[in-house]
């Protein structure tokens, strides 16, 4: 059988990280008073117990606002550099009279027809697609040292932290808990559609990333970025039949760019040169 290959292989920013202790919530647990991930489909897995193999599940959740926090840490670095970008909000003004842009934004998208800036150019918004994607494989906690998985999962510490609010006495009458992860993890953007000057600037501000999730002055969503690779990946797709259908067997390839990291970074600093040159 005609292995069928992707033609243009991909490019991919991959990065890895750490943290101690993030919450990048997604709201109240049903009659509970307890903050939760996005929760996703159960997952199987395998483990040894002595000789005998036995099944289990475990649940998967989705590490939401990784997206999130690499724009407003791109949005940080271009305001660092004196360029005038896209803030995230698309009113100057809340309905009380308070000031929601501050110095060195523009409403996001207002530049689109005129002078389009550098942020717009590769998030997007509302009406213009963004040239980037970001995606991190769920993450779990499995505590079998044995354990055997066929999904592409993440294994961190998930557990859950309980809060008091009001006491009185020395007993608790307000109290609520908040789910949090622990542990390594990575994230992958898919960078395929960026000019290099676009691409330095996200390895840039990737490199100084430090914050995920709520309660960062509390002490939470701290992260430290370990390791990046840029990648070219191309995938080829077989199809073998199993006697009732195709299965659709996948070889990806993965080839580390490194060169091309160093000539993006030389890019966005003449990015920066140039810029300043018409301001």
């Amino acid at each position: 059988m005609k292995v069928i290959e992707l033609i243009n292989p991909s490019k991919i920013l991959r990065v890895y990280c750490y943290t101690p202790i993030s919450k990048p919530l997604n709201g109240s647990i049903p009659r509970s008073n307890t903050s939760h991930f996005l929760r996703l489909c159960p997952v199987e897995y395998t483990y040894k117990n002595g000789k005998e193999e036995k099944i289990a599940k475990t649940e998967t959740y989705l590490i939401k606002g990784i997206r999130g926090a690499v724009r407003h840490q791109v949005m940080k670095l271009c305001h660092s550099h004196g360029l005038e970008v896209c803030h995230t909000s698309d009113k100057e003004t809340d309905k009380h009279g308070n000031q929601l842009l501050p110095k060195g934004f523009h409403l996001i998208g207002s530049c689109k027809n005129t002078d389009e800036c550098i942020i717009h150019q590769v998030f997007g918004s509302k009406r213009s697609t963004s040239l980037i994607s970001v995606y991190a494989d769920p993450i779990t906690s499995i505590n079998h040292a044995t354990a055997r998985i066929s999904q592409n999962l993440q294994n961190v510490q998930i557990a859950t932290e309980h809060r008091m609010v009001q006491s009185y006495d020395g007993n608790s009458i307000q109290d609520f808990g908040e789910r949090y992860f622990s542990g390594e993890f990575y994230f992958e953007i898919d960078v395929t559609q960026c000019e290099k000057s676009q691409l330095g600037m996200l390895i840039e501000a990737i490199m100084n990333l430090h914050k995920l999730g709520g309660g960062f002055n509390s002490g939470y969503g701290h992260i430290r970025i370990q390791k990046f690779q840029l990648l070219y990946r191309s995938i080829a797709r077989n199809p073998e039949w199993d006697g009732d259908g195709f299965i659709v067997k996948e070889t990806v390839k993965e080839k580390v760019r490194k060169k091309e990291v160093l000539t993006s970074l030389k890019s966005w600093k003449e990015y920066l040169k140039e810029s300043s040159k018409c301001n």
